[in-house]
């Protein structure tokens, strides 16, 4: 994945966390499990968190979501942000809508803007989307009508809608139906020139070989979808860790990400020289060639301890973040909510692993002096 789409999937999430931190009030409605079903009229924001999440009632501001599945029936008036494995959009969403997901299908309508980074994108014949579309995905097949600007790319891409502005695709399959149409210019990035139908473009049509395309191959846009997918299921794997143990050690886990705060760097320097004597100790046991076995399982819990440690210290950014936005939390909100600070920050260029491997040592040093005392 190139650097400017790694900064744009961030961005995309950022604005997840801005939405989230900025928006938030004490009378917003938070709900979180493995099951959570909105039924009713909500007259404010709604936050939501679990693995299966839908909602049927009517929202009067936004919704702000992070889970395995998403399913919007109803209405909501305001913004809707997501990060999930996969979104089934059948409502109206009367603002902008920004998702980072697996799968995503649009049937409902939005109103305005739409922004979305998801291994497979399908919009049908009865989606309308108001404003300007961007699309970055594996597969898209995109029919109904776009109101705005339509910008995709993708491996694959088949466009059967109607754009009421320009288009600018970019993908190393593009098939573009006779029943579809682009008032605008279209401008398409692709190996080779592609038919299109007379009469489907009202403008001017620009075509791009893309050079030699470097690093773009074919199955650039495919690989593209399969990063998210692997980063949503990295979440998953590190949140279903954090129910884990939650509901096995409810305060040990508790202690051990209150106690980060306290006294960090001597906590960062416990945890570094833990993990400096582990990886010694495995090396030795690797030069040993018998200890070869005992190593790999060391390695293995170790590869275990790391990631949990990151999930210690994402509970305890998550219960801050609320403290200071003044509204009530628990366990749920602030493992979701800290898990996605910590996966945008490690993501960050330059200064994302330094930031990851901090996370990892002040938890380690902090799980070491629970267990101590």
């Amino acid at each position: 994945m190139k650097l400017k789409d790694s900064l744009w999937m961030i961005c995309v999430i950022v604005v997840l966390l801005l939405s989230l931190t900025s928006n938030a009030s004490a009378s917003s409605m938070f709900e979180s499990g493995s099951l959570v079903i909105i039924n009713e009229t909500v007259e404010d924001d709604v936050y939501i968190a679990g693995d299966t999440l839908i909602v049927n009632g009517d929202v009067l501001g936004d919704v702000v979501a992070a889970g395995g599945t998403l399913q919007i029936t109803g209405n909501v008036s305001g913004d809707l942000i997501v990060t999930a494995g996969d979104v089934t959009i059948t409502g109206i969403i009367g603002d902008d809508v920004r998702v980072a997901c697996g799968t995503f299908e649009l049937s409902g309508q939005i109103g305005d803007d739409l922004l979305v980074a998801a291994g497979t994108v399908s919009t049908t014949e009865t989606a309308n989307i108001g404003g300007d579309t961007t699309i970055r995905s594996g597969d898209a097949d995109l029919g109904g009508n776009f109101g705005g600007l339509l910008e995709v790319s993708a491996g694959s891409l088949v466009l059967s809608g109607n754009v009421e502005g320009d288009a600018k695709l970019d993908s190393a399959d593009i098939t573009i139906q006779p029943d579809s149409s682009v008032k605008g210019n279209l401008e398409y990035t692709a190996p080779k020139e592609i038919p299109i139908p007379t009469g489907t473009v009202g403008e001017d049509i620009k075509f791009d070989r893309g050079g030699e395309r470097g690093d773009r191959s074919d199955a650039d846009g495919v690989f593209k979808g399969i990063a998210i997918i692997g980063k949503i299921a990295y979440y998953s794997i590190l949140f279903a860790l954090g129910v884990i143990s939650i509901l096995v050690f409810p305060q040990k886990t508790e202690k051990i990400a209150k106690n980060i705060q306290k006294e960090p760097l001597k906590k960062i320097a416990v945890g570094l020289l833990i993990l400096i004597g582990s990886f010694m100790g495995i090396i030795v046991l690797l030069i040993t060639i018998i200890g070869i076995p005992i190593a790999l399982l060391l390695l293995l819990l170790l590869a275990i301890v790391l990631m949990i440690a990151k999930i210690y210290t994402a509970m305890w950014i998550g219960e801050a973040s609320f403290e200071k936005a003044g509204f009530k939390y628990n366990q749920w909100t602030t493992l979701a909510f800290g898990l996605l600070i910590v996966l945008i920050l490690t993501e960050l260029p330059f200064i994302g692993g330094l930031i990851g491997l901090l996370v990892t040592l002040i938890a380690m040093g902090s799980m070491y002096f629970a267990l101590k005392n």
